[in-house]
């Protein structure tokens, strides 16, 4: 159940209302007159994000010289068309 705080009080500590409600997902109703006309809640945490594969393998791939991935290449080529007539 949310709390309730005056439109005064409130404007007084702010920092430490709002401090709170970060903290400990408090929520406060603000009244003006003892009427309720706001409400101070926290915001939703966003879902962590899930890694995708090229995500989470980036930079696992060992690193090749320049010359060793040419090589790879053509002994590819090479092989790849090895049976044409």
């Amino acid at each position: 159940m949310a709390a309730s705080i005056a439109l005064a009080e409130a404007k007084a500590n702010l920092s430490s209302v709002v401090r709170r409600v970060d903290e400990t997902g408090a929520e406060f109703v603000v009244t003006v007159r003892n009427r309720p006309c706001a409400m101070i809640v926290p915001i939703p945490k966003p879902a962590p994000r899930k890694l995708k594969a090229a995500g989470a393998l980036a930079g696992k791939r060992p690193k090749a010289s320049r010359a060793e991935e040419k090589a790879a290449y053509q002994n590819a080529l090479e092989a790849k068309y090895v049976d044409l007539p």
